[in-house]
């Protein structure tokens, strides 16, 4: 082990050789880019988590009322349905409540209606919100219960049956690109870990002078690869910053590249679905790359100044 003395002056030697020497800033960018790439992986992950999200939680159906069911089964229907533990919210709408709502959602619609004095083709229905996604087997093993086939028309429930495998489908896909962004992200870090080994290399090669004079005045290889170990710790925290103040800037302004992303726009629910996330995972991100930087720079450094430290001669050519 060595001294805090020691400690102290190979920490004070890596700082100083760094602002000394200029040759650093070609490594800066390299490992800058690294990190520009884990954040936009990152950034892609926490995109695929909200869509599964926003998927799991397109749960809002609706169930056509026989024109033929009493109120009271109706009533019965309905207070059944409201006390299910898997259903989050029930609206009863009648007819003409649709007849008004589509007034403002498609006035095309209702003009066409209203100018041949058509009949209101809207049924009463019932609107129905699960809590997810994962809920609906149960949901439609109670709607096909014998006692409510003459409360709810069947057709609809067909209907949702067809959007339900088609949001599962798309739950598949979205796994899968999670998975593989996982992996790929995990090969970034391996990546990251030999772009510092590498680094430290060359500038242990550029410095074998000096790494001689230590070995043959008998400093400890911990005291030899520390001031390395502080070039590479300094040189990816600034890289982190940087990336991350990069991340922050891109997402800032991602909505005026595409304008999907804006809250009117068609990806808007899928925005307001990772904002939150976004939120969380990235200051946890940032805090995470600072804790494991240390840790990356002493595997690296190492592994790039093990071949000097440890080799029984040393060349003293560059």
């Amino acid at each position: 082990m060595i001294s805090r003395t020691l400690f102290q002056r190979g920490i004070a030697r890596g700082v100083l050789t760094l602002l000394r020497e200029k040759q650093w800033l070609t490594a800066l960018g390299a490992l800058f880019g690294v990190f520009v790439m884990v954040q936009l992986l990152v950034f892609v992950l926490t995109g695929l988590e909200g869509m599964q999200a926003m998927l799991r939680n397109r749960t809002d159906l609706q169930l056509e009322i026989h024109a033929s069911a009493t109120d009271s089964e109706v009533q019965l229907f309905y207070s059944a349905l409201t006390r299910l533990p898997y259903v989050q919210d029930a609206d009863f709408i009648t007819k003409e409540k649709a007849y008004e709502q589509t007034r403002s959602t498609d006035p095309k619609l209702i003009g066409f209606l209203e100018q041949y004095r058509m009949q209101n083709p809207f049924g009463d229905t019932i609107s129905v919100s699960l809590t997810t996604l994962n809920d609906y087997s149960s949901f439609a093993a109670f709607i096909e219960r014998p006692e409510w086939k003459s409360v709810i028309n069947p057709t609809y429930l067909s209907e949702i049956t067809d959007q339900e495998q088609q949001v599962f489908s798309l739950l598949a896909i979205t796994r899968a690109g999670r998975l593989l962004t996982i992996i790929i992200l995990a090969l970034t870090v391996v990546a990251l870990v030999f772009i510092t080994t590498e680094l430290v290399r060359r500038r242990a090669i550029a410095r074998s002078d000096e790494v001689l004079v230590e070995r043959l005045a008998g400093a400890q290889p911990l005291s030899i690869a520390l001031p390395f170990i502080t070039e590479a710790a300094v040189l990816l925290l600034i890289s982190i910053i940087l990336s991350s103040a990069v991340m922050v800037i891109f997402i800032a302004i991602l909505p005026l590249i595409i304008p999907a992303f804006q809250t009117q726009g068609a990806l808007g629910p899928l925005q307001a679905e990772i904002t939150p996330l976004l939120r969380t995972m990235l200051p946890m991100l940032i805090l995470t790359e600072m804790a494991i930087a240390p840790l990356i720079a002493v595997c690296g450094a190492w592994l790039g100044i093990r071949p000097q430290v440890e080799s029984p001669r040393i060349s003293f050519a560059v």
